[in-house]
């Protein structure tokens, strides 16, 4: 994979910089779209190997207190172009949780991987991307996100998490993104399920251990 990301990041690079050089010279249409389109295919095999790398080689870091509205906040910034090229509304009900125990750029990954496949679900005719925080019964800080989107087939809800797995057929998806969402929530000794929102969309149930209370200096 490493020897791949070199000169992929050379193709992005010389490609847009092709681009930028086309539209100062008033060149070609066609040609600066066809430099796009190079951008935008090596910009999406980088990101697959990155994927990839995260997936079979996760990174090691020394957990500690995460204030899970920030994390969230940041991941919606991240997909902010994501939400408004789609015409997606966001909605929060954050609750009064407590930091949860865990690393948070792990943790924005999974918040920014499960909006951008809400966003994507509902990229046909726009909605609404609902996150709410709570104390779950028991005990953990869970994270409900809620969209009406096309909805996921209830045959396929168990199988989604499956490494490669996708029902993406425009060949947007790697099958890799939720895998890993999962894997980062269970090393962060969480649980993540998705269940049908009625009468459509799709519910992510993301359940986090809260960080341990500061030792009492009395």
């Amino acid at each position: 994979v490493h020897e791949l990301n070199n000169p992929l990041t050379s193709i992005i690079a010389y490609s847009d910089y092709l681009r930028r050089k086309a539209e100062k010279s008033d060149g070609d249409p066609g040609d600066l779209d066809r430099f796009t389109r190079i951008k935008e295919a090596a910009e999406r095999i980088l990101r697959f190997s990155r994927d990839l790398t995260e997936y079979s080689r996760p990174r090691k870091v020394v957990p500690a207190p995460v204030p899970i509205h920030e994390v969230i906040d940041r991941a919606l910034v991240f997909c902010e172009h994501e939400l408004d090229k789609t015409g997606v509304m966001v909605e929060r009900n954050f609750g009064e949780v407590p930091p949860v125990r865990g690393v948070a750029g792990q943790l924005t990954q999974v918040f920014v991987n499960l909006f951008t496949n809400a966003a994507h679900a509902m990229r046909e005719q726009g909605g609404l991307l609902s996150i709410s925080t709570s104390i779950s019964s028991n005990d953990l800080v869970e994270v409900t996100i809620c969209d009406d989107g096309h909805g996921i087939e209830e045959g396929n809800l168990p199988r989604i998490f499956d490494p490669f797995f996708t029902t993406k057929t425009d060949g947007a998806g790697t099958g890799l993104g939720l895998s890993i969402v999962q894997r980062i929530v269970g090393n962060h000794g969480g649980t993540i399920r998705a269940d049908g929102n009625s009468p459509r969309g799709t519910v992510f149930h993301v359940e986090l251990p809260a960080a341990a209370a500061p030792p009492d200096d009395d």
